[in-house]
């Protein structure tokens, strides 16, 4: 999941290497294409290509993510047989002979720069010192059409000598084969050494400001704790920590999580003046507690909705929860937090005359679920609060979630609302239902009564 800087003691930081090459492996079948990621050095500099090598020669490749069609001019095939065209009727990128031929062995040259993808993972985040990460799930394809049986994918990874691999938190040096799935992973190639920490294995750039980096060593295990008593603790192994810096024109942030991972990205020529700016600082603090709350939120966007019209469940309550958070680690930030509300209703109600929740992934305001999300986390957590007097609240009804998820009931607002039957509160069930209704005007009207609810 992805969105558009104080009181636990970080522990001594430890650094560890592996100097050997690493074989991960998933249980399940393999998959028919042997993927190869090659990052070299020339006289010119660094350069990265992808291969792809099938079992049995296929009349195209298919991606298994393609919200959009910039591979079509970052990703230049190394054979001119070759071509990569959008097909709009598919709305799919596809590779294939230019001639007709089969397919058997592909290979291109790749674009190594941040690129904003609306609703995805960049497929590269830079990193300052000239290291980078990049996004596995990217490079998923399929021989002629992908299926929801398709969910294997051998990869293998080489690096030039003087560099080293960063995957599932092991250090790696040359080359590592691993079995990737579902969204993939984050990978990291480059010299720095990743600091271990109690909490989370860390790769923080160096050319960040003093003032972000000491916010990514504090602040964010400082909700991790806060989120780990509200909800329930992390399970398995250290999360990773990826954040990255490229001064370049621009002015984006991204950031977002994976199973086990948060990745924030900067993506601008101004941060070190924007870090001293407070209501830039209070957008940073926001956009962690965002991404920190969507590690405890049970499971994957899969665990949590059915389907992409119901991500006002897990945005906006990571939106909310942020909220939480912040008011309560940092007083200061009390105003700041209120106006995000505010903003958050105006912007719910001005979108909802437009689409409705129902028809906002497909209509390109995917922001709604963010801000009308929120509001509707607030007033559930106002009514919960008042039901119990203050015995409950809103990460209470998480909780059961989880346990309601985790026992096989469906993900979905259907589970969430019955979590809220035994309060007793018709009217919050009521205006949930018709704020996520196809009528817009119901929409706005059950907004407006969630918003009103907690007062």
């Amino acid at each position: 999941m992805k969105i558009t800087l104080r009181n636990v003691i970080t522990p001594a930081l430890t650094f560890f290497i592996l100097l050997f090459t690493n074989c991960l492996a998933s249980a399940g079948t393999a998959s028919p294409i042997n993927t190869i990621i090659e990052k070299a050095q020339t006289d010119n500099g660094a350069t990265w290509a992808v291969s792809y090598t099938l079992d049995t020669p296929s009349e195209r490749l298919v991606f298994v993510r393609n919200p959009d069609s910039s591979r079509v001019t970052r990703w230049l095939p190394i054979n001119s047989d070759i071509e990569i065209v959008y097909n709009i009727a598919e709305q799919k990128e596809v590779v294939r002979s230019k001639t007709g031929k089969l397919i058997s062995n592909v290979s291109f040259s790749l674009t190594p720069t941040y690129k904003h993808l609306g609703k995805d993972y960049a497929p590269f985040s830079p990193f300052s010192d000239g290291g980078n990460a990049f996004h596995s799930g990217r490079l998923f394809a399929c021989a002629n059409a992908c299926t929801e049986e398709d969910n294997k994918w051998r990869l293998t990874l080489n690096v030039p000598s003087d560099e080293h691999i960063v995957l599932n938190g092991k250090v790696v040096k040359s080359s590592v084969s691993w079995s990737d799935n579902n969204d993939g992973r984050v990978v990291y190639v480059g010299k720095q050494q990743p600091i271990i920490t109690d909490d989370v294995v860390a790769l923080i750039d160096p050319g960040l400001p003093k003032s972000i980096k000491a916010s990514l060593e504090e602040d964010i295990p400082n909700m991790m704790a806060f989120f780990s008593h509200s909800l329930n603790p992390l399970k398995g192994e250290k999360p990773m920590l990826f954040a990255s810096y490229a001064n370049v024109d621009d002015h984006s942030t991204q950031g977002g999580t994976l199973p086990n991972q948060i990745f924030m990205h900067w993506n601008r020529q101004d941060l070190n003046e924007q870090a001293s700016n407070s209501n830039f600082v209070n957008q940073t603090l926001w956009f962690f507690a965002h991404e920190v709350a969507h590690f405890y939120q049970p499971g994957s966007t899969e665990g949590v909705s059915e389907n992409e019209e119901q991500s006002w469940l897990h945005e906006g309550s990571a939106d909310y929860f942020a909220a939480i958070a912040m008011n309560f680690l940092y007083e200061d930030t009390n105003s700041y937090v209120e106006s995000r509300m505010t903003r958050a209703f105006e912007s719910c109600t001005e979108g909802l005359a437009q689409t409705t929740l129902a028809h906002a992934y497909k209509n390109g305001q995917f922001n709604l679920y963010y801000s009308c999300g929120m509001i509707m986390h607030r007033a559930i957590d106002s009514v919960v609060q008042q039901k119990t007097f203050g015995e409950e609240t809103l990460f209470t009804v998480w909780k059961r979630l989880q346990k309601a998820v985790h026992s096989g009931m469906p993900p979905g607002t259907a589970t969430f609302l019955t979590l809220l039957e035994p309060y007793n509160a018709p009217e919050l069930i009521k205006a949930i239902n018709n704020a996520t209704s196809d009528d817009a005007i119901k929409a706005i009207q059950g907004i407006e009564t969630l918003y009103q609810l907690p007062e």
